[in-house]
């Protein structure tokens, strides 16, 4: 059962992700701000994080992204970047994974139904495969 890891600062998202996740059979890890993500990332060892843009003091999740990457070597741990800073912020840009400078594989905007992330969860973590009709 893979083990995801939501860092986010909104304590009802936190709640909803858990249920939403644990429903899909997954194991739910949380953690509320940058530094508490960090550590759980290093001790629990997620297969998956689930990271927010905007934290307590601005665009905290950029450099959450940046240093696992970077600082820790984790370039084979996937990274989901889920945000609502493009409806919040109103920039006239749109983020999207990069190399350098937005380390993620995918950039999503936080929907109104959390269901709708699991098929892009299941796709990054590469259970999305058809079983198929008659197994060997």
């Amino acid at each position: 059962m893979p083990k995801i890891l939501v860092i986010d600062d909104d304590e009802s998202l936190l709640v909803a992700m858990r249920l939403t996740l644990q429903g899909h059979g997954f194991q739910v890890e949380t953690a509320m701000t940058p530094e508490e993500g960090i550590n759980k990332v290093l001790s629990a060892r997620p297969d998956l994080v689930i990271l927010d843009v905007i934290m307590s003091t601005g665009y905290e999740g950029f450099e959450v992204a940046r240093t696992i990457r970077e600082e820790h070597k984790l370039v084979e741990l996937p990274i989901v970047m889920l945000s609502n800073v493009h409806s919040v912020k109103k920039i006239p840009y749109r983020f999207a994974p990069d190399a350098d400078y937005l380390p993620v594989d995918v950039f999503l905007d936080k929907p109104s139904d959390l269901e709708e992330v699991i098929p892009t969860i299941k796709e990054v973590l590469g259970e999305q495969r058809e079983e198929p009709a008659h197994p060997l």
